[in-house]
């Protein structure tokens, strides 16, 4: 008998050719180029030019290297998907820490504003309790009183049911002047103490609601896209102010003047004023500060010029428009170093009406002794009413105050850790209350929530360079960095 050659698992090395589709002729060769097998046909048509073997002398060269390929997976794949894996671990970890830290904060931020409703409810009960006690000591002391009225009337109709006969002329007219006289004093005493307090309640639509207890947002979704840059000069952007999508004011470096060019870079306006900064208001005049003359300025939309207001002893540095009213200017003293804080020296921010009148300055922290800034350079209100102001500490470092509308200190952003110091040189807040950070050294944007707490770069070194200026204008954010060029960038969450 015999003996049977056992069956190859993969199959012998030609078993079961399959044929070509298109020819149908036994598929024999493999095309390299292509990575495919093809018919003698195929070879001659479609795939003439291409490099192309047998199957056989493919297989044969792929054995060749079989053992080199299998070691580089043993020795590098498959080490390179172990990090993976082991890396997947760990942001499955951070994940779950990250999610647990946000699910943290949702819940401290419910508890806060529960303990601020129990204390606003505590309140209500306390005022409706207290009005409730008072008020009725006062409708109990009518009533005492009109039973005591009620028993001395009574007794005088007795009086005189029972006597009137045998009463003398003089005593009837007398007690009748008596019953006269306590009845048409009854008869004005009418009023009774109403219970008038209220309670007025609305119930809050989704956009308060969102507002007071905030909103989720996914921050993949939160970019910048570039839609056009242009070269504006060959020196630092030093002002821009966005007033519309497609307007703005600039300003660089040494220059006498600011003009007025559009998304394009086309110059439209100019306008003789030496500003350090400028901003714009809800009526369309523009307000600035000259840090060489000690004034605060206004800009007309018909390009007159006048000054508001003279700062001396300080120099005004940094404005933007109050959304309490009025407008927020930083200054500083000229006698002291720029970084050198001595016990006289100044640095604060301060509260003006539109016609320069004080409402309040912000100097220290709440000890009374402790500075906010060293040099405020920039300064923006948030719509939550919150001041950030970017702070000079340095001429290469800095970073975010941000204060209450009253004062007090909320947070202080000391940038990431990163290759250089962190040197921030404008802010702007968008729509949601989160702030934009200018980082110079860095080449980037910064996120920051309200809070001041570290988002994501909204903008790297391969998108800005020495990012200087910032000007935030419904979706439309511009960008001049340190040498001249200015970016638009499509702001989307």
């Amino acid at each position: 008998m015999a003996e049977s050659v056992p069956e190859q698992r993969l199959g012998t090395p030609q078993k079961h050719l399959p044929t070509c589709d298109k020819h149908s002729e036994l598929i024999d060769i493999f095309c390299e180029d292509c990575d495919e097998f093809i018919c003698t046909d195929c070879a001659k048509t479609d795939h003439k030019d291409h490099n192309w073997v047998t199957i056989v002398k493919a297989a044969s060269q792929r054995r060749r290297q079989l053992f080199r390929f299998i070691q580089n997976i043993k020795e590098e794949k498959v080490p390179e998907m172990d990090r993976k894996i082991e890396h997947t671990s760990i942001m499955m970890s951070e994940i779950e820490k990250q999610g647990e830290s946000e699910m943290q904060k949702i819940r401290k931020h419910f508890e806060e504003i529960i303990a601020r409703l129990k204390e606003k409810k505590t309140g209500h009960q306390k005022t409706l309790e207290d009005n409730l006690i008072e008020r009725y000591e006062q409708v109990n002391c009518s009533k005492t009183k009109y039973e005591g009225q009620k028993k001395k009337l009574v007794e005088m109709v007795k009086l005189m049911e029972e006597n009137n006969s045998t009463m003398s002329d003089y005593k009837l007219i007398n007690h009748h002047r008596e019953m006269s006289q306590h009845v048409s004093a009854m008869d004005v005493d009418t009023k009774i103490c109403d219970f008038s307090l209220r309670y007025i309640f609305r119930k809050p639509n989704d956009d308060e609601l969102d507002f007071l207890m905030g909103q989720m947002f996914d921050l993949k979704n939160i970019r910048a896209t570039e839609t056009n840059s242009f070269q504006y000069s060959d020196s630092r952007t030093t002002i821009l102010n966005a007033f519309s999508e497609n307007d703005t004011y600039i300003k660089y470096f040494k220059s006498d003047c600011i003009e007025h060019i559009n998304k394009q870079g086309d110059k439209k306006h100019k306008y003789n004023v030496t500003a350090s900064d400028i901003c714009v208001t809800d009526t369309g005049d523009a307000y600035f500060t000259d840090y060489k003359d000690n004034t605060i300025g206004r800009l007309s939309p018909s390009g007159s010029v006048s000054t508001v207001v003279s700062t001396l002893p300080l120099s005004p540095i940094a404005i933007c428009q109050s959304i309490n009213g009025g407008l927020l200017v930083t200054l500083k003293d000229s006698k002291t170093n720029s970084f050198e804080l001595k016990s006289d020296s100044k640095r604060l921010l301060r509260h003006i009406t539109m016609t320069g009148d004080d409402i309040r300055e912000y100097e220290f922290q709440e000890d009374g002794k402790t500075r906010l800034f060293t040099v405020p350079i920039k300064v923006k209100q948030n719509g939550n009413s919150d001041i950030c102001v970017a702070n000079y500490t340095s001429d290469v470092t800095g970073n975010v105050v941000i204060l209450s509308s009253s004062g007090c200190l909320r947070s202080v952003y000391h940038g990431q850790n990163l290759n250089k110091d962190f040197c921030p040189c404008d802010v702007v807040c968008d729509s949601r209350c989160n702030i934009l950070v200018t980082d110079l050294n860095n080449h980037r944007i910064h996120l920051l929530s309200p809070g001041g707490e570290f988002l994501k770069f909204l903008l790297t070194e391969n998108e800005v360079d020495n990012p200087f200026k910032l000007s935030l204008f419904g979706s439309t954010l511009w960008v001049g960095n340190f040498k001249g060029t200015v970016k638009l960038f499509q702001f989307q969450y």
